[in-house]
């Protein structure tokens, strides 16, 4: 089932084609994710001369650079053995470097519900987006940490003319705490996602100096000989489930100079047998879905403002016993009486407990243009829906030109009438609407 909104097809229709090609330098990069051939996407993927790749430490940054001859080839090298975290790349002999963060999720696959799978896939996606986003912001920003270790030990002796006791106790207490002030992220791309299908998903951003040029007005993205065509990749690669279900992307048309950011969200449809009530919940699952595609396009074009807050405690108690000193009352004389009971066996225990935290933080706040464009889909099997939400700068300011002659109309003289309306011919009938079918492997 497809479902098209009249903006929808207004803004596609504004859409000039153009067929110029593109030459790819040293420090340009292709992110993987944007590839819909699972063998294409895989070479993206591949290091293409591992032997030239290298990874040294920067005194300057005190964090290690992994350089390549071309930037995929050490952003690969990096993500090769996905794990969360934010590392350097550059190319070799170039002083500009790119930030390639990670993060990740998690999800269980083996809910009886397969919706309930679905959901936490989902949910999986944003976790790891957001992780990926944090630890950018963490390595860009000054952070303030607490930290606290304290060590106790005791020990207490009893001597008396038959025996020597001892009992010894040891308490380690670490606490710490890191607040990543609020950092407002731009120019990064979604590089790679992976879903290892056993509830382990990681996503991948990258942050390097010609996206953090571009994306003074948003995320770098891809280029297409037209913008039709990249808005048709996009959504096909959403359909797909190729992308993550949360961001957005930029698409530029280097021969026209026309450029659409496009964000992008998703929502589950939840499921009941009654057909209407079925319905609603497809229609509810959209309005979502469209709602965060408009969020992920505010995302890009304005920046994220990210915050993140992590914490952890831990305590570490260890006990060696010979006895126990008990304190009783007398009954005779109401006094208190110390007996001392002796253990046969030295009592040795251990015991540790650790407790940690992490909140991250992505607010958007701003107003978007007008004329924005706003497409949503809901996959075969009604698990999925999917939204788009397009900015086109030359869209927005026809759709402006139309609000400007509008304002006037209402405030000058009313058009005389022209001949009168005719009546509705009674032979028109209501017809069905666009329909189809989107084909996605969701196994």
């Amino acid at each position: 089932m497809k479902k098209y909104s009249l903006k929808a097809c207004t803004v596609f229709m504004l859409l000039v084609m153009a067929g110029t090609s593109f030459a790819l330098s040293a420090d340009d990069f292709i992110p993987p994710v944007q590839e819909d051939d699972p063998a294409k996407r895989a070479e993206l993927l591949a290091v293409k001369d591992d032997s030239a790749v290298s990874t040294e430490h920067d005194e300057a940054l005190n964090a290690d650079v992994t350089t390549a001859p071309t930037l995929q080839d050490a952003i690969n090298k990096l993500i090769a053995k996905p794990h969360a975290g934010c590392q350097i790349a550059g190319v070799s002999g170039a002083a500009a470097y790119t930030l390639v963060s990670t993060g990740q999720g998690l999800y269980n696959p083996n809910h009886k519900n397969a919706i309930a799978s679905r959901i936490e896939q989902r949910n999986a996606y944003v976790r790891a987006f957001m992780d990926a986003k944090g630890r950018m912001a963490a390595f860009l920003s000054e952070v303030p940490v607490q930290g606290l270790t304290k060590f106790d030990n005791t020990v207490n002796t009893l001597t008396d003319s038959e025996r020597s006791l001892s009992n010894i106790t040891t308490n380690l207490e670490e606490r710490g705490r890191e607040v990543i002030p609020p950092k407002v992220l731009k120019g990064y791309v979604t590089y790679s996602v992976f879903d290892d299908g056993k509830g382990k998903v990681f996503v991948t951003l990258v942050s390097s100096p010609k996206t953090r040029s571009i994306s003074r007005t948003g995320e770098y993205g891809i280029t297409a000989p037209s913008l039709k065509e990249g808005l048709n990749s996009v959504i096909a690669e959403i359909k797909k489930g190729l992308i993550p279900p949360v961001g957005g992307r930029i698409i530029e048309v280097p021969g026209t100079g026309e450029t659409a950011w496009v964000g992008f969200g998703s929502s589950i449809v939840r499921y009941s047998p009654e057909e209407d009530v079925q319905a609603e919940l497809e229609l509810q699952a959209e309005r979502v879905a469209e709602l965060r595609a408009v969020d992920g396009l505010a995302g890009i074009l304005f920046g994220d403002t990210v915050r993140m807050e992590r914490n952890y405690d831990e305590n570490t108690r260890q006990l060696k016993k010979n006895y126990d000193e008990l304190q009783r009352t007398d009954p005779v004389t109401g006094g208190t009486v110390s007996e001392i009971r002796e253990y046969e066996n030295h009592v040795r225990e251990m015991r540790n407990t650790l407790s940690s935290s992490e909140a991250i933080k992505s607010i958007r706040n701003n107003i978007l243009p007008p004329g924005i464009m706003r497409h949503t889909e809901i996959d075969e099997d009604s698990y999925f829906a999917y939204g788009i939400a397009v900015y086109v700068p030359s869209a927005s300011e026809r759709v402006i030109t139309i609000i400007q002659s509008m304002d006037n109309h209402i405030g000058g003289t009313p058009p005389e009438p022209d001949k009168p309306s005719p009546e509705p011919d009674p032979n028109l009938k209501m017809k069905r609407g666009p329909s189809g079918v989107i084909n996605q492997d969701l196994d």
